[in-house]
Formats: structure tokens, sequence, C-alpha cells
């Protein structure tokens, strides 16, 4: 029994790294034209708060822009850790084609996320970072992007993506 434990532990480990290594490739592709470097002006007003200037806010720490969507099913489960980290740290996020502001409002009452949404409805500010894909987290530091995540993070990983970069 002890030797087909050990057999099943081995091919499981064996599927995961092989999951994880199509994974970080898939999402190493969908990054492809996405900007590196300096990152691009973003002023703004929110649906929900005051005017929004990247570049100052990324000046003394790092900011967290977060692209998602309504539609996105993995947005669900990310924005909510997103939402809390907005609480202690610099956070502005941009919603991808969801509908007017009223309907990004609505969107974020009922879910209860409490975060500064630059709401994107023709998805001219998602072109101009060359963002296809929710979610899409960027950190930026003094203007310069330090980190590009796509697709499923966690609260975690997020957190040592702005400690690292702070």
């Amino acid at each position: 029994m002890s030797i087909r434990l050990g057999k099943f532990i081995r091919e499981a480990v064996f599927t995961l790294l092989i999951a994880a290594v199509v994974m970080t490739a898939y999402n190493v592709y969908l990054q492809r034209d996405m900007p590196s470097g300096a990152a691009p002006e973003l002023r703004a007003m929110p649906v929900n708060g005051a005017e929004i200037d990247l570049y100052k806010l990324s000046e003394e720490k790092p900011v967290l822009l977060y692209f998602w969507a309504s539609w996105c099913r993995v947005c669900h489960w990310v924005s909510p850790a997103v939402s809390d980290l907005s609480e202690d740290h610099q956070v502005v996020t941009v919603a991808m084609v969801s509908g007017d502001n009223e309907r990004v409002a609505r969107y974020l009452n009922a879910k209860d996320l409490h975060f500064p949404v630059i709401n994107d409805p023709q998805g001219s500010t998602s072109r101009a970072w060359n963002v296809s894909v929710t979610p899409a987290i960027f950190i930026i530091r003094k203007g310069e992007i330090k980190s590009i995540t796509t697709g499923f993070t966690t609260k975690a990983g997020m957190l040592a993506r702005l400690w690292i970069n702070r």
C-alpha cells in the first residue's frame, strides 16, 4: 500500500509541476505586449473618489494597478483580495468594458468592493496599457512598471510584490 501511495504522490507532484510550468509560460505569452519600463500616463477621475494621477501616487510608495472586469470569472476571486489590500496600500483599479459609471458603482456595492475605480467602458485605457486579459496586475513605483501578473493571484502574492518594490 505504501508503494502505491508513494507513486501517487510522485505522479501528483510531477503533474502539478507540469501545470505550473504551462501556466507560467501562458502568462508570459499573455504579457508579451504589455508595457515595461516607464508606465503609460494614467490620470483620470474614478467612479468613486478624487482624481488619480498614477505617477504622483507612485512617487513615495508602490501602487497596485488592477485591471478587472465585472464579467471576468477569475476577477470574482481576485477582487476581494485587492479590496482588502486597498485598506493599507495604494490601489488603483480599471474596470474594463463593464458598463457605464452607474453600473460599475452598483457592481462594487453588490460585491462589497472598496477600491478606487477608473471606468474604461470603451477599453481606451486598457488599449493604452496593451491589456487584453483580465485580471492584470501591475506594480508601479516612481512611474516605472516593476511587476506584471496576469490571471489568478493571491493576496499574499500581491503583498509580496508590493513589499519587494517598496
